[in-house]
């Protein structure tokens, strides 16, 4: 009997429609998780990712601190299936839209999300042996130095669309790993700042916040070695996928890097995993 979507679903953790992208921001850090959804009287009308605020806390050019901005000016739309939907088809929807969650529907009432994580736990629980980690990995990487200013590495995210950095220094030594989860401790503090200190030229000046994370606000002034993590997640190019799915899941990150003989090769992520269970089930339909 196939698992469907009602099997493996979570109860969402949400935010009212009328709160700030702040509140939205607090809840993603205190919560260690990835998105939430946006409600109205219960029920959800919207979700943001870490990826939405990322790219808002990069463009944002007004004076607001992430107080005074609703939700509702960076939500999307909740993409949804009915309850009783296998989770293979489940994974094949968030592969081909490339979404990171879907919501589970009840008769027309949204109960219930799924999240790459849950996916990554049913492939650990489901499918041993079936795949390694070096069959399904994402092969290139994107990386910066630590004395870059923060902006130019969010940037970079954004364009590439990856959700973590590989940190190196000016010898080209891996040194961190920075994600939107680091910047979001960081604008935490700062993006609330009306002023921002900058004395990186030996003067002391102050000048207006815009852009958050931007080049005109304090992304300019703080630098990757700040934000990123120095301890890296790594997992074996050999190793079974399964492997590599405990390996994120007990270290509750989205991504870690996979090595050959101590050198990395590429990164294994969630959606890495989605794609996994994505392709295995189409494999199987083929074969009926």
């Amino acid at each position: 009997m196939l698992t469907s979507a009602k099997q493996i679903m979570k109860e969402p953790i949400s935010v009212s429609r009328d709160s700030s992208v702040a509140d939205a921001l607090r809840k993603i850090v205190n919560q260690d998780i990835s998105r939430v959804l946006i409600t109205d009287d219960g029920e959800p009308v919207g979700i943001i990712t870490e990826r939405d605020i990322g790219i808002f806390l990069l463009t944002e050019q007004t004076d607001r601190n992430i107080d005074e901005v609703p939700v509702t000016e960076i939500m999307k739309r909740l993409v949804t299936v009915n309850h009783s939907t296998t989770v293979q088809d489940c994974a094949k929807v968030m592969n081909e839209r490339n979404i990171g969650s879907i919501g589970v529907n009840f008769n027309g009432n949204t109960k219930g999300i799924i999240t790459r994580t849950d996916l990554v736990k049913y492939y650990f629980e489901n499918y041993v042996g079936e795949k390694r980690v070096g069959d399904v990995m994402t092969v290139s990487f994107v990386s910066c130095y630590e004395d870059q200013p923060i902006y130019q590495a969010l940037a970079t995210m954004i364009d590439q669309r990856v959700s973590r950095i590989i940190v190196k220094n000016k010898e080209d030594r891996v040194v961190g790993i920075m994600s939107f989860r680091d910047l979001f401790r960081l604008a935490m503090v700062l993006g609330k700042e009306k002023q921002i200190l900058d004395n990186s030229s030996g003067i002391t000046v102050f000048f207006s916040r815009k852009g958050m994370l931007s080049k005109t606000g304090f992304g300019a002034t703080a630098l990757v070695r700040e934000a990123m993590t120095r301890n890296i997640v790594t997992v074996e190019h050999d190793d079974d996928l399964a492997m590599g799915c405990n390996t994120l899941i007990e270290n509750n990150v989205n991504g870690a890097t996979v090595l050959v003989n101590n050198k990395i090769t590429g990164i294994l992520s969630k959606t890495d995993v989605v794609r996994a269970v994505d392709s295995i089930s189409k494999k199987k339909k083929d074969t009926i």
